[in-house]
């Protein structure tokens, strides 16, 4: 994997990090009250996170 590429799929990685999109159907969930949401969101980001650490990691491996 060239370089270059490669820096820009890090980059990627790193600012998808920094954001998440949440179906409206479970913000606004009636079963759901905003403790339980907030578990949900903190679930989905720690998921959502680990899955671009794993590319990040991957990808620095594939250069070296």
């Amino acid at each position: 994997m060239e370089k270059q590429y490669a820096k820009q799929i890090i980059e990627w990685a790193e600012e998808a990090k920094q954001t998440l999109n949440i179906r409206k159907e479970i913000i606004l969930d009636e079963n759901t009250n905003d403790e339980q949401l907030g578990k949900i969101v903190r679930q989905m980001y720690r998921a959502k996170s680990d899955a671009q650490n794993e590319i990040i990691e991957k990808t620095k491996q594939n250069i070296k």
